[in-house]
């Protein structure tokens, strides 16, 4: 089976992360991968970077169709089976000429199209991504959340198909370290969907002391600095942009905490898994599929007293040295069950069952 991956080539969030991890993962179950993108940029670097297959043709700007023939002639005489697109311009400009290609096409829908877009410019690409999620063969989802939105399009169930999140636990064998002022991290953009004020205002009202480090950067950054003063928290919240390696971050934290109004299942949770830090998480999304109360904190969406209520209780057991057990029961639970080689075994499931439809 020879599987093409397509995306735009500009993302640098969880969605790079999941293209990467799952064709290592292909790759080490010997399925035969390559990654395509419309710009040498964030993701093909970091394919490169993995020693993945990858390929570049150009786009002189967002809309540039002139890419569409040499992408036609590039799948047909490469003889791929399947066609997998991640993102909406990706999955956009593959409906184009997606009756002019012998392969499948299958498509990952990485987070809620409902509220990745806003705005004049926003609505129109909600509108082209949706008429492309309609004509795929089949639609990979992370967020359960998505079931009855794909049911409201009109998408037949058979053409849905439920996977997860997935890194590389390769050698990683993680050690808690204690820091000496209790340290929470919360990687993330600075987005509305990601809801940066609850941690904010109910780090605000406890009563111990802490470091807060927020990687990312977003259109919310000046806000958030403004509403960090207002609460008088500014000595103890660290605004550090948006970085390409947060393992050192991790590695300082106690606890990572993701606070967000809607979710699939983060990467960010495995990432802390990875070096063994529990996490405080939102019910949103797939969260209660890895994050409970062995391993972390479950939360509801926009509660500031039960947020407030797990902060108590992470800094309590950090102050008598037992947050390693939480810490350490995530790491077995998503090495055991987030390899990126299950991943890659779960989406070729997906594929053999599509390309076995005809």
């Amino acid at each position: 089976m020879r599987v093409l991956h397509i995306n735009a080539g500009n993302e640098d969030g969880g969605a790079r992360t999941y293209i990467i991890s799952l064709m290592k993962g292909q790759k080490n179950i010997g399925v035969e991968s390559t990654l395509l993108t419309f710009q040498r940029g964030p993701v093909s670097k970091m394919a490169k970077e993995n020693g993945l297959s990858v390929s570049v043709i150009e786009q002189k700007q967002r809309f540039d169709l002139s890419i569409l023939k040499p992408l036609i002639k590039y799948i047909n005489n490469n003889n791929f089976d399947i066609v997998h697109t991640h993102g909406p311009r990706a999955n956009y400009i593959f409906s184009l000429i997606r009756n002019k290609v012998n392969a499948k096409w299958v498509i990952t829908v990485h987070s809620d199209p409902r509220i990745d877009f806003s705005g004049l410019r926003g609505s129109v690409m909600l509108k082209l991504n949706l008429h492309a999620l309609k004509k795929a063969d089949l639609l990979f989802y992370v967020n359960p959340d998505l079931e009855e939105y794909f049911e409201s399009l009109k998408i037949p169930t058979g053409k849905t198909f439920e996977v997860f999140n997935a890194i590389d636990f390769t050698g990683i064998n993680p050690t808690f370290n204690r820091q000496s002022t209790f340290s929470l991290l919360e990687v993330a953009r600075l987005v509305d969907v990601k809801n940066h004020r609850l941690l904010l205002n109910a780090l605000s009202k406890v009563d111990f002391n802490f470091r807060l480090t927020l990687v990312g950067d977003g259109p919310l950054m000046d806000e958030l600095r403004e509403l960090v003063k207002s609460l008088g928290i500014n000595d103890k919240v660290d605004f550090v942009g948006f970085k390409e390696n947060t393992g050192d971050y991790y590695q300082e934290c106690d606890v990572s905490v993701l606070t967000s109004k809607s979710e699939s299942m983060p990467a960010v949770y495995l990432e802390s898994a990875a070096y063994g830090k529990p996490v405080i998480a939102t019910n949103v999304g797939a969260t209660s599929k890895i994050i409970d109360n062995e391993n972390g904190w479950l939360v509801e969406s926009d509660n500031e007293q039960e947020l407030i209520s797990a902060l108590n209780d992470a800094h309590s057991l950090w102050k008598d040295n037992n947050l390693d057990r939480k810490g350490l029961t995530l790491y077995q639970d998503a090495r055991d069950n987030y390899s990126i080689e299950k991943l890659a075994q779960k989406v070729n499931d997906g594929y053999q069952a599509t390309l076995d439809a005809n």
